[in-house]
């Protein structure tokens, strides 16, 4: 429950069809994991202008945007994101210029600005066991990772759901919620990736990964995946392989 009497709408809101929801549903809950893995929300001062932008690749996710982002952005907030190409064609998605909801996520728990070692699961999911799983979906769906390694045989065999971050306090937090589920955790904190836009020439990288047929099955049936990019490989996977998750 949010609290949104002191966020007024604008009148370019009101035009836009936007509306702030008192309760946190799980379709929220999965916008918010969504925001984590592939959005950004900040202020340009200057302009005072408050903007919630959400991106991907254009390569593969075209489809996941117009079938789940952008149909979730209208039933919870009222509002149909303009979904199309992003700086200089090289992502895909939406920019949504609105103070009112800038305030709103901020108000959820959201931090404001750069992503940072602080990034963390906003608070008003935190206090809602119901909403963490939606929040998990939607934080994989666009920052996680589902593969199918040989290891020792010819053909990609064995299972990996992984996902990384800068932030140690947002993977440890998950790590704790999927061990609270059941699943088995590999964790890795505090390892250097190359980065050559970092001055450092590195950047500060921890992950998670869940190994195996096992785990890969428990999380279909317990978080499961709404990404097209990663449903369309483990159907690959099963049709390669005659296995059936």
């Amino acid at each position: 429950m949010t609290n949104n009497v002191n966020i007024k709408l604008s009148s370019k809101d009101k035009i836009k069809g936007l509306k702030l929801p008192n309760n946190i549903s799980k379709e929220l809950a999965y916008l918010c994991g969504v925001l984590i893995g592939d959005g950004s929300l900040y202020i340009r001062k200057k302009k005072y202008d408050y903007i919630i932008k959400c991106v991907g690749n254009p390569k593969n996710e075209k489809e996941y945007y117009h079938r789940i982002i952008a149909p979730y952005f209208k039933k919870v907030f009222g509002l149909l994101p303009a979904i199309k190409l992003h700086d200089s064609n090289t992502t895909f998605g939406f920019t949504i210029h609105s103070k009112s909801l800038l305030k709103y996520f901020e108000k959820i728990g959201f931090s404001i600005g750069k992503k940072d070692e602080n990034l963390d699961i906003p608070h008003s999911i935190k206090e809602n066991k119901n909403l963490l799983i939606p929040f998990i979906r939607g934080l994989f769906d666009t920052d996680g990772c589902i593969c199918f390694k040989k290891k020792y045989k010819l053909k990609p065999y064995y299972p990996v759901i992984s996902v990384s971050s800068q932030s140690k306090k947002l993977i440890k937090e998950v790590s704790k919620i999927l061990k609270e589920l059941g699943f088995k955790i590999v964790e890795t904190y505090d390892y250097k990736v190359k980065d050559k836009r970092n001055e450092k020439g590195f950047t500060i990288i921890n992950r998670i990964e869940l190994n195996g047929k096992d785990n890969l099955r428990k999380w279909m049936s317990t978080i499961n995946f709404y990404s097209p990019k990663h449903l369309e490989k483990i159907k690959i996977w099963e049709e390669n392989s005659g296995e059936r998750i």
